[in-house]
């Protein structure tokens, strides 16, 4: 629950209001908004399936996936201050595991090649930009900015700006 008070203080930090005003307008704009709601079901849906809950955490998702076409597994370990930029197409596998202040845009692809095991690993701070795909067993430094429909392949180092197809 914590994570979750994180998630929308962070989201909601720049509104410059009272804190009653920000929680007003926060509880309309998760109702209205996908992008909020993808957060809040996601944080319920993990909260689920760590306690063993897992029918109902996939529920969760499956909810999710309706309502604002994001899918992003309730295994997948990520830190406080996610946001989404417009949640439509954005796909976070199962053994992803992500920092804190996590920003992906629309399209975002986190997980597997196809091939063999593993999933990314994202430090913190790390903004991944449009239709950009995330692949298989790498790690994304902090601080790190992916471009749009990139296709990471290998390790980013923290603070680099990649784009296009990554290999290292």
């Amino acid at each position: 629950m914590e994570t979750l008070v994180e998630d929308l203080r962070q989201m909601t930090a720049s509104w410059g209001m009272s804190p009653s005003r920000v929680l007003a307008r926060a509880a309309m704009r998760c109702t209205l908004y996908p992008r909020l709601r993808v957060v809040v079901w996601f944080r319920l849906s993990a909260w689920c399936w760590h306690h063993r809950l897992r029918p109902v955490a996939l529920w969760l998702q499956a909810g999710s996936i309706r309502a604002a076409g994001a899918e992003i597994h309730p295994a997948a370990e990520i830190g406080p201050g996610l946001s989404l930029i417009h949640s439509v197409g954005v796909v976070v596998g199962h053994e992803v595991v992500a920092g804190s202040s996590l920003v992906l845009y629309q399209g975002v692809t986190l997980g597997h090649t196809g091939q063999g095991p593993g999933q990314p690993k994202v430090g913190d701070n790390v903004r991944i930009g449009a239709g950009a795909k995330v692949l298989g067993p790498v790690t994304i430094g902090d601080e790190a900015w992916i471009g749009a429909n990139a296709v990471i392949l290998a390790d980013v180092a923290a603070g680099a700006t990649v784009g296009g197809i990554w290999r290292g």
